[in-house]
C-alpha cells in the first residue's frame, strides 16, 4: 500500500466498515434492486497519502462498474474490490479485504481501468480540464494532487436523481454524518463541490461555512461560483454551480451575454480557462498554500 500513515489506515478501515454495514442494511430493504450486485463501497479515488484538492459529487457512477449490457466491466483484477460470486458483505469484512479495497482507492488513477468518460483524459477536458486550469490534476504529478469522493459511497444502477429514496437516504444518520467523518482522513488544500445541488447539500451539512456572495466569472458569466471557508474543517470551499464533467448546463449552442456559446464553456480549453478564473478568484479571498 502507498504511504498511508497507520492512523489513516486505521481510520479508513473503520469508515469502510461503517459504509459496508450501511450497505448491508440497504440490501435488506427496497434499495436492494438499485445497488449493483457484488460491489462494495468506494470511499475515494486518488492518493490519500498526498496533500490534495477534494472534489465531491453524488455517488460512484454505474459506468464505473457496468457495461452497456449491464454486465460488470471488470473482474477481481479491476480497479475496485468485487465480491466473489456467492460471497456476502459480512464475509468481506476482514482486514485483508478492507486493506485491498483501500489500496485500490489509493491507486485508482494509476490503474488501467480508470473511467475517464466522466473524469476526463490527461490534458483533456471535463473535470480534468477544469482542474488543470486550477493548477491541479487527477493524473499529473507535477500539479497539485486531487482526490475525488462522493456524498453517497455506494454504486447504483440508476442515477441517484432518478431514485425515489434519494432524499430519504440523505436524511438518514449515515447520510447526515458519514461525509464529514471521511473528510478529516485527508490532508487538503480545499474542497470543490461539483454542481449547485452539491453546494447546497454541503451548506446544510456544514453550517460553519462563511460564504461569499455567488459570483459569475467575467469571461464566462454563466459559470457561477461560490467561495466559502469552513471553520469546522479549516478549509476553503469552492461551490461550482455547474459540473465540469458534463456539457455546461446542457445548453449546447445557446450563448451568454457576451455572445459566447455554452458549448465553448464545456470544451477542454474553455474548462481550463474557467479553472484559471476560479483559481484567481479564490486567491482574492483565501490564499492557497502549495
Amino acid at each position: 500500500m502507498r504511504t498511508l500513515t497507520s492512523g489513516q489506515l486505521k481510520r479508513a478501515k473503520k469508515l469502510l466498515t461503517e459504509a459496508v454495514q450501511h450497505q448491508i442494511e440497504l440490501t435488506n430493504g427496497p434499495m436492494k434492486e438499485e445497488l449493483i450486485e457484488r460491489t462494495t463501497p468506494v470511499l475515494w479515488f486518488g492518493d490519500a497519502a498526498k496533500k490534495s484538492w477534494l472534489t465531491v459529487a453524488t455517488n460512484p457512477s454505474a459506468g464505473q462498474f457496468l457495461k452497456k449490457d449491464g454486465t460488470l466491466r471488470f473482474d477481481s483484477t479491476g480497479p475496485f474490490f468485487l465480491l466473489n460470486p456467492g460471497m456476502s458483505l459480512e464475509a468481506y469484512l476482514t482486514d485483508i479485504h478492507l486493506e485491498q479495497s483501500i489500496r485500490k482507492f489509493n491507486d485508482y488513477f494509476q490503474q488501467k481501468d480508470v473511467y475517464k468518460t466522466w473524469f476526463g483524459k490527461e490534458q483533456g477536458g471535463k473535470l480534468e480540464g477544469f482542474l488543470n486550469g486550477l493548477g491541479a490534476s487527477l493524473y499529473d504529478g507535477s500539479l497539485q494532487s486531487v482526490i475525488h469522493t462522493d456524498f453517497f459511497p455506494l454504486p447504483t444502477k440508476r442515477y441517484m436523481g432518478k431514485i425515489s429514496m434519494r432524499h430519504e437516504l440523505e436524511e438518514t444518520v449515515f447520510g447526515q454524518t458519514f461525509f464529514l467523518k471521511l473528510v478529516p482522513l485527508f490532508s487538503l488544500h480545499g474542497i470543490i463541490l461539483l454542481g449547485r445541488e452539491h453546494t447546497d447539500r454541503f451548506r446544510k451539512l456544514d453550517p460553519s461555512v462563511v460564504w461569499q456572495e455567488p459570483v459569475p466569472l467575467t469571461d464566462y458569466p454563466d459559470a457561477v461560483v461560490e467561495f466559502g471557508y469552513s471553520a469546522e474543517l479549516n478549509l476553503p470551499i469552492i461551490g461550482l454551480h455547474f459540473k465540469p464533467s458534463e456539457q455546461f448546463l446542457g445548453l449546447g449552442s445557446r450563448v451568454d451575454e457576451n455572445g459566447r456559446s455554452h458549448g465553448t464553456y464545456g470544451s477542454a480549453n474553455g474548462l481550463r480557462e474557467i479553472g484559471e478564473h476560479v483559481r484567481k478568484k479564490l486567491a482574492e479571498f483565501y490564499p492557497v498554500e502549495d
